[in-house]
C-alpha cells in the first residue's frame, strides 16, 4: 500500500537468483565481512546501542571512497544525478507513512483501536472505514474514498451520551 501510495513499484527477484540482485547480495556480504564479522554481543547493552553501531558503519561506509566508483563515495555518487531522485512533499511524507486498519463503526458512531475508543462522524455508523493513523496512535484519521483524511478523536463518553439520534420504527404504529 506504501509503495503504490507514493507512486512507487516494487520488483522482486525470483528465489536463489543471486546473480539478479548482485549489488544487494555484495552488499550483505560486505556487512558480514566488516562489520559483524568485529561484533560481540556483550559490547552492547542494548538494541538501541547494536543500532547506534550499525548506523555508524553505514555512515562510513557510504562516506568512504570506492574503487568501483572511480574513488568517489557511494554519498557523492548518489547525489551526482539529483534529477533523478523524485523527493516528496513534507505533507505528503506525513500523510502516506500512515498506518491504514479497517473496522466497523458501532451505531453510536464509535471505532475502537486497541481497547481505545475513538468518536467518528454520524455519517460512519454501521459501516465499514479505512482508518490512518501514526504508529503512536497520535493521529488518528478516516480515509475517504476521495482519499481526503478527516481527523477522528477520542471518545467522550458524557458527551456521546447525550447525541440526539434519530429513533428507530420498530413497527409501522408508532415509535419503539
Amino acid at each position: 500500500l506504501l509503495a503504490a501510495r507514493i507512486g512507487t513499484t516494487i520488483n522482486y527477484c525470483k528465489p536463489y537468483t543471486p546473480t539478479a540482485k548482485a549489488k544487494v547480495e555484495r552488499w550483505f556480504r560486505t556487512m558480514k565481512d566488516q562489520w559483524m564479522a568485529s561484533l560481540d554481543m556483550r559490547d552492547f547493552p542494548s538494541l538501541e546501542a547494536l543500532s547506534g553501531s550499525l548506523c555508524a558503519y553505514v555512515r562510513g561506509y557510504n562516506l568512504s571512497a570506492h574503487s568501483s566508483l572511480k574513488g568517489s563515495t557511494p554519498q557523492e555518487r548518489f547525489f551526482s544525478e539529483p534529477e533523478k531522485v523524485r523527493r516528496l512533499p513534507e505533507e505528503k511524507m506525513k500523510t502516506d507513512f500512515l498506518l491504514e486498519l479497517e473496522r466497523r463503526v458501532s451505531a453510536d458512531s464509535v471505532v475502537t483501536i486497541g481497547n481505545v475508543e475513538y468518536e467518528v462522524d454520524m455519517r460512519f455508523a454501521r459501516q465499514r472505514i479505512r482508518l490512518r493513523c501514526s504508529p503512536g496512535m497520535d493521529e488518528v484519521y478516516v480515509a475517504e474514498a476521495d482519499g481526503t483524511l478527516l481527523p477522528v478523536r477520542l471518545l467522550n463518553k458524557q458527551e456521546n451520551a447525550s447525541v440526539k439520534r434519530e429513533k428507530l420504527l420498530l413497527s409501522e404504529g408508532g415509535e419503539g
